[in-house]
């Protein structure tokens, strides 16, 4: 299995619109109780930026997409979002592991927030993020260079 990363571009738009509803609906009606097309529409929209993101890909098939933010003193993850259809096959794993070799190379903390009920947390529980802080809706998590080698 190949799982790679390229930029993405404005055609991306309704087909990472798509994945993004078949990925959150079920962690939104579970925390929220009810899902909200116009809304979840809305709030794609406010978000999206084909310059910020970037297409995942798994043996050259569109399977998710990800926006990364390397600043100077931290590398957050702003979304990491894999199709449904393509979940628990290491995919997400692979991108974090890209991410923690730079937050290594670097010498810095990799931060993200996730929804409360989202079951992603496991997965950057056990990939060595530590919660960090909690709101009413989010996690935030942290991962440290130092911590781990990837």
């Amino acid at each position: 299995m190949l799982v790679s990363r390229r930029q993405a571009t404005d055609g991306d738009r309704e087909l990472v619109r798509s994945i993004h509803h078949r990925a959150y609906r079920d962690v939104i009606e579970r925390q929220y109780g009810v899902w909200d097309l116009a809304f979840q529409d809305q709030f794609f929209d406010v978000a999206w930026s084909a310059a910020k993101h970037e297409i995942v890909l798994c043996d050259e098939v569109c399977c998710g997409y990800c926006c990364v933010e390397n600043r100077g003193d931290d590398i957050l993850i702003r979304e990491l979002v894999i199709d449904p259809e393509y979940q628990c096959r290491g995919i997400g794993t692979r991108i974090l592991q890209d991410v923690f070799n730079d937050s290594n190379a670097r010498g810095v903390p990799v931060r993200l927030q996730t929804q409360i009920l989202n079951r992603a947390a496991d997965l950057y529980r056990r990939l060595g993020f530590r919660e960090t802080k909690r709101t009413e809706t989010h996690v935030l998590m942290e991962r440290h260079a130092a911590d781990h080698t990837s």
